[in-house]
């Protein structure tokens, strides 16, 4: 707990923090003020929803490997801290804060769709939110294993990169698999988004949960 408070203090200096926020902020905003067809709000949702939990990975890693080169980190594994709370520590904020962000956003995007004359089934529409949430939840930890390696700057930019790649690749060559954010963009016209929501989540749970594990060995390895 020490650690994440900490963290969050960092975050919230640094406006980190408020950037985060922002960026799931304007994900919901870019729907609420822009009144458009159930299709395309959706796309516009999806779109940036995808944006903002890229930044978010991209937050991450810098923020670890910052740590690291200020020499912060090392300061607590010296004072008895072990090395996988650090990297827990930090991910608990930023999973948080990602969460209440995205929480934000889709809130702005359902009032945005009960609007429309196509109405769209809340469970499915809340369930798809929930898998976006545990695939934001890997591309965090995903960062955070990049930042542990790399210097501030090419950390974040690596993970931006990476992130885009492992988003829109599957996106664009995959059209007969609905990932959380193509599942939210197709939502009207799903057949069985249960299942889709369901695959989804039980992914993006099994990679956050692999490169935890993943991140817990490395942390061991790496000069903080």
């Amino acid at each position: 707990m020490a650690v994440s408070r900490l963290a969050l203090r960092e975050l919230w200096i640094n406006a980190r923090l408020l950037l985060l926020l922002a960026a799931y902020a304007a994900a919901g905003a870019t729907v609420a003020l822009l009144p458009a067809p159930l299709p395309a709000t959706l796309f516009r949702l999806a779109v940036g929803l995808a944006a903002a939990t890229i930044t978010g990975a991209a937050i991450a890693a810098w923020s670890l490997s910052r740590e690291r080169a200020l020499g912060r980190a090392a300061w607590l594994a010296t004072h008895s801290i072990p090395r996988a709370t650090i990297l827990v520590g930090w991910f608990a904020p930023l999973a948080g804060v990602s969460i209440l962000g995205l929480l934000a956003a889709g809130l702005l995007g359902w009032l945005s769709t009960a609007t429309s004359f196509e109405r769209l089934d809340p469970l499915a529409f809340g369930g798809t939110l929930a898998s976006i949430a545990t695939l934001a939840l890997a591309l965090l930890t995903l960062g955070l294993l990049i930042g542990l390696v790399a210097g501030p700057s090419t950390a974040a930019l690596a993970t931006a990169i990476s992130c885009a790649v492992l988003v829109t690749v599957p996106w664009v060559s995959v059209p007969r698999v609905a990932l959380p954010f193509e599942a939210l963009a197709r939502l009207f016209e799903l057949a069985r988004p249960t299942s889709v929501v369901l695959q989804g989540a039980g992914a993006g749970l099994a990679a956050t949960a692999l490169l935890l594990l993943a991140g817990r060995l490395l942390i061991e390895r790496v000069d903080l």
